[in-house]
Order: structure tokens, then C-alpha cells, then sequence
């Protein structure tokens, strides 16, 4: 844990470029939407989900605390309650889903070397910090984390940043692959200006991105050879390959590379997943591993 001697110097530290008030707000408290791109993997269409604040009921009680309701909107129809924002003003977001308690979303009070957790994920990784700085968004200064999977370190493959959310998406807010596929924040708006996506500071909305279908549009993943007895080696026409991982038929992870090249070797044979995260994409083929 850290101490508030650390906390104060951090404070001082890295909030000395940005303007100088007494609360921090990590997203914006009215009128932000949110729209974010899921991809299942080859084969599969891109699935969209449109969050914004409810306009109608706005406000929520939950353990004492006023919360802001959000409203989901998918391209497969349907339009609902998805849970409700808490932020603190001191650089905490906070996040309750319908019938679950409060879990901390977002934390920019962090300095690099700390761990924090992807709440939303399926197996409740831990991930590390990687970096602190301040960019502009919009040509306003705001705090951004970058972050890194703890099971393969080195680079930051994922961001949250403030006044916009994270890069995954609103509520995806891992850095670590997963088999069930991976998500992208496409677009932000706050008072219908876009912060975060196409076209930064122009009027617009981000709800136009829903349903949005880029399979033909997206690099193809080439396995050589495909079944093999071990070594396979990865192709991703005109990107660059950032990390491989692999999944066994169960699900698990089993191994991450930076390299195109994956040794399966003592593994048992079956059916398995590779995720290749590119400079521009992330991909999935099934890897058919025989003796």
C-alpha cells in the first residue's frame, strides 16, 4: 500500500502541468457517450456498444453515494440499463453493475510499478502501470496510464485517459488479451464535441458507429504449418506483430511471445487459440497442435 507521503508527492509531481483546481475529474459528469467496437475473431462481425449517461433518469443511490446511470445500445436491438459512474474527484471511477456492488473502474492516482485489476474481465487480471504523462486531448492537458498485461511486460498495450475513459472501450478496461475476443474505444463525444476517435474537436456523435461491420477491412492471420507437431509461424500481412498469445481448448493462457514464432512443443495435441495484437488490430485463428 502506499503511504499518503507517497500519494502527496506523486500529486504534486505529476499534476504540475496540468490546471491548477482543487478536484480532479476523471471522465466528464454530463452529456459523454461512448461507442466501442468488439471483435470475436475471423469470420465474425464487429458488435457495437453505444453507452452514454440517461438523459431521463439520471441519477442513482448506491451504498449512500449519488451515481450516473448509464444506458447501453447494441446493434443487435436492444437498449438498457448497464450500471452506473461514481467518480470521487480525486481520480478514482467507480462502476456498479445491475445487482452487483461498486468496483473501482479506473484509478489515475497511480504511479508506474503499481498494480491495479481489470474488474470486468472474465478471470480478474492483474495488470501493471506502465507509464504516466500528461498529452492533449483536444488542446487540453489530460493525465494518461498506461497499461501492461503482468503476464507479459515491457510495453503499454492499453490506456485510460482522462476525460475520455479507456482505449478498450468505456468498461473493457484490460490490457491483457483474451480469448473471447478484444475490444476498441472507436468514439467519444462530451457535449457533442468528439474528444477521443475521427475528426477530434468536431460536432458530432458516435452512435453513427453502430452496427458497423470491417471484416473485409481487417488483415488476415497465415499459420505455417497449419496442423503441426509444435512450431508454428505467424504471418500478418502489413503490421506489425506486437505480442502472440496462445489459449489451450480450455480456455487458459499458455503462452505469450513477442515474436512470430510459437513452440508448442509438450504441450498436449488438441485445438488451440492464438490472439495476435498488431500496431493496428488485434486477430484470432485456431491453432491445430498434432502428434
Amino acid at each position: 500500500m502506499r503511504t499518503q507521503l507517497r500519494n502527496a508527492i506523486a500529486f504534486t509531481s505529476l499534476f504540475a502541468s496540468l490546471p491548477g483546481v482543487a478536484q480532479f475529474n476523471a471522465l466528464p459528469d454530463s452529456n459523454a457517450t461512448w461507442m466501442t467496437s468488439f471483435w470475436i475473431g475471423p469470420g465474425y462481425p464487429y458488435e457495437g456498444y453505444f453507452h452514454e449517461y440517461d438523459p431521463i433518469n439520471t441519477d442513482t443511490i448506491i451504498g449512500g453515494e449519488v451515481y450516473q446511470r448509464i444506458l447501453l445500445t447494441d446493434n443487435f436491438g436492444g437498449s438498457y440499463y448497464a450500471g452506473a459512474l461514481r467518480d470521487n474527484e480525486l481520480g478514482q471511477v467507480y462502476f456498479c453493475a445491475p445487482s452487483d456492488t461498486p468496483k473501482l473502474l479506473y484509478d489515475f492516482d497511480v504511479l508506474p510499478g503499481d498494480t491495479v485489476q481489470d474488474v470486468m474481465g472474465i478471470w480478474l487480471d492483474d495488470i501493471g502501470v506502465y507509464s504516466v504523462d500528461t498529452i492533449l486531448v483536444n488542446g487540453t492537458p489530460r493525465k494518461r496510464i498506461g497499461i501492461e498485461c503482468l503476464s507479459s511486460p515491457g510495453f503499454a498495450s492499453g490506456y485510460w485517459i482522462q476525460g475520455i475513459g479507456g482505449t478498450g472501450g468505456l468498461l473493457l478496461t484490460s490490457a491483457c488479451a483474451s480469448v473471447s475476443g478484444s475490444g476498441t474505444l472507436v468514439c467519444m463525444t462530451e457535449n457533442d464535441t468528439i474528444q477521443y476517435g475521427t475528426n477530434v474537436g468536431a460536432i458530432g456523435a458516435c452512435d453513427i458507429y453502430l452496427g458497423m461491420v470491417e471484416e473485409n477491412e481487417t488483415p488476415s492471420v497465415s499459420l505455417r504449418p497449419n496442423p503441426s507437431q509444435g512450431q508454428f509461424l505467424i504471418g500478418v500481412d502489413k503490421e506489425l506483430i506486437l505480442q502472440c498469445s496462445v489459449f489451450d481448448p480450455q480456455g487458459r493462457t499458455v503462452l505469450r511471445v513477442r515474436e512470430n514464432t510459437i513452440d508448442l512443443s509438450g504441450h498436449a495435441p488438441g485445438v488451440y487459440t492464438v490472439l495476435v495484437q498488431t500496431d493496428h488490430s488485434m486477430l484470432r485463428a485456431p491453432l491445430v497442435l498434432e502428434r
